[in-house]
């Protein structure tokens, strides 16, 4: 019951602008990491491996500038954070422009299952439908979809969305159950 009733009214109740990002701590290490990571690889080729080095040695540092290469780009080019607004909706990255959408453009939310699963947001831009997809992993992500619902009560869900978002009447049962339980205390 906890759960449910963080959802209900969310926005009235943590207020808007808020955001919800990735750690940054974890964010910023990793990628200071995998520069390192690389810039050291890159030394080892160029200083210390010569023609009679092993074929080991030669490959290792390959290995680890491509290792680091893959998570520095996933580093910098995948959401970091999202902020909603009164009016609307940013995605924000670290290596990337913004996407902001306005709550009055979004038409469907749904799970587009790929090689992961993600939440795929299609809306209108200037008469042309897009749509924008994140993955499940992000950070407070019920909170997020059931913030999206609540600014866009015009956007089409599909199945697997209807059983994510809280919806009206699940509210109306939710408000009828604490007014019940706030009368039986008073009593």
């Amino acid at each position: 019951m906890k759960k449910f009733e963080s959802l209900v009214d969310i926005n009235k109740r943590k207020g808007l602008p808020r955001s919800y990002r990735f750690n940054q701590f974890i964010r910023w290490f990793t990628i200071l990491l995998a520069v390192f990571a690389i810039v050291y690889a890159a030394w080892v080729i160029f200083y210390k491996v010569d023609a009679d080095s092993s074929k080991v040695v030669k490959f290792v540092p390959i290995v680890i500038i491509f290792l680091a290469v893959n998570s520095l780009i996933t580093n910098l080019f995948t959401l970091n954070s999202i902020r909603l607004f009164e009016d609307k909706i940013s995605f924000r990255y670290i290596g990337k422009k913004p996407v902001s959408v306005a709550w009055k453009d979004f038409t469907k939310l749904e799970l587009s299952e790929g090689k992961r699963k993600t939440v795929k947001l299609i809306y209108s831009d200037n008469g042309e439908e897009k749509d924008f997809r994140f993955f499940l992993s992000f950070p407070h992500i019920l909170e997020v979809i059931n913030s999206i619902a609540e600014m866009a009560p015009q956007m089409e869900l599909d199945e697997f969305m209807k059983t994510v978002v809280v919806s009206e009447r699940e509210k109306n049962l939710f408000k009828k159950a604490e007014w019940v339980s706030k009368e039986k205390d008073a009593e």
